[in-house]
């Protein structure tokens, strides 16, 4: 089977049909044959990873040339008994073309549609009743970074990068046990976290990673440039140690750390990390009324490389343009960029993931903020708003104060509004 789709600068248009039924080979017709290439790359390397090997051409038309346009698709009818033109994405003048080719070979097996991707929706547009339809588009993270070009940097779970969970029963309790408490005071929170972050900068790590030796003194040194105290974790600490979280004391001018396991560390050892798991375990849970995950994906923390390609910083004078995303969901072809602010939160956080979403998901990317305290910035809040708003960035507000309930209620529709 061959598919003409007409080429888009949304990815997920450009593939959509591949994703419902894989073809012999797919030619993209536009105008731009470097841009057409160089997408290719992206979609092939997708697929052989999915254990396809499709054909992958294109061809180029020009935007304000009917003729040569008409000249192209005939062409390939004549070429191909088999095509299927996928008319998702692409300019206009190449529909007006189809058209008249269409028209001049109503006696071939040329097939018509277009997909609502939003909805998952076929349209049959030829009105034969046939379509190639098999199974609902669907993409993975990791292949909606790549058809745009990027890659995601992994990393184990003591590194800056992405790190995959492993989400057992008893971590997501664990998750849940530490959310309940950041939920109860999300400013002192932050503050409290600070100290074992601040430990992790001037103490000592086990070989393990699990336990942090700090020096009262240097402790309190790092700590009063931010106008905090390492005494304020004694009441976390007992909560934690109760919870068997973590164990602290303090032994001869030394504050001595140790955490049930490298995850738990994660999550006490980054503020804003207590509100993103909590995020993301519900979303990872959410079913659909038939059974099947409402998110087909999930990850939390994505590093994302813009160009897909890493190099070694020691013996490559290169510069990555690299961001950080705090959860990527996906629902089919439908990507929800979300960014957690369990503490302040600015315009920029906006910008942020404004600016991801339209680079790795185009027209059909979902763009949230939780958020835990925009009350208490007045009018500068109230800026914030107006500025969500203006870029499409939905605003879930006081986080804190939502149950279980209501906060899976939320995410479940964000792939929606």
């Amino acid at each position: 089977m061959t598919y003409i789709e007409f080429f888009d600068k949304v990815s997920s248009e450009n593939i959509s049909a591949c994703l419902t039924y894989v073809p012999d080979r797919v030619i993209y017709i536009g105008d731009n044959s470097k841009l057409m290439k160089k997408h290719i790359a992206n979609y092939d390397r997708v697929f052989k990873d999915r254990g396809y090997s499709i054909e992958f051409s294109c061809k180029a038309v020009s935007k304000s040339n009917l003729g040569n346009a008409v000249e192209i698709l005939s062409e390939l009818v004549n070429t191909y008994d088999d095509c299927v033109f996928d008319i998702t994405g692409g300019d206009e003048i190449l529909n007006l073309a189809l058209g008249i080719v269409y028209a001049q070979n109503a006696d071939k097996n040329i097939q018509i549609h277009r997909f609502n991707l939003r909805n998952n929706v076929l349209y049959d547009c030829d009105k034969d009743g046939n379509t190639v339809y098999k199974d609902a588009p669907r993409l993975t993270v990791e292949e909606n970074v790549r058809i745009y070009g990027g890659d995601i940097v992994y990393g184990g779970v003591r590194e800056e990068q992405t790190y995959l969970w492993e989400l057992s029963d008893e971590f997501v309790n664990d998750v849940n046990l530490i959310w309940s408490l950041c939920r109860g005071d999300s400013r002192l929170w932050n503050t409290q976290i600070g100290v074992f972050e601040a430990a992790e900068a001037v103490g000592s790590v086990s070989e393990d990673g699990l336990t942090t030796i700090a020096e009262v003194t240097l402790l309190n040194a790092y700590l009063y440039k931010r106008k905090a105290s390492y005494k304020l974790i004694k009441g976390i600490v007992a909560y934690l140690s109760k919870h068997g979280l973590m164990k602290a004391y303090e032994d001869r001018g030394k504050l001595v750390i140790t955490y049930k396991n490298s995850q738990v560390k994660r999550c006490l050892t980054k503020a804003g990390q207590a509100l993103e798991m909590k995020v993301y375990t519900i979303a990872k849970g959410l079913l659909a009324d038939d059974g099947a995950p409402i998110y087909n994906d999930a990850m939390n923390g994505v590093v994302i490389d813009w160009d897909g390609e890493f190099h070694d910083e020691e013996t490559e004078r290169v510069y990555d343009t690299e961001n950080e995303i705090d959860i990527l969901l996906m629902h089919d072809v439908v990507p929800v960029f979300i960014s957690c602010k369990n503490g302040a939160v600015s315009s920029d956080e906006l910008y942020k993931v404004n600016t991801v979403a339209e680079r790795f998901g185009g027209k059909y990317a979902k763009k949230v903020l939780f958020t835990a305290s925009i009350s208490f910035l007045g009018e500068a809040g109230d800026y914030l708003r107006q500025r969500a708003v203006d870029m499409n960035i939905r605003l879930i507000e006081n986080v804190q104060d939502l149950n279980d309930s209501e906060l899976a209620s939320r995410i479940k529709s964000l792939w929606k509004n």
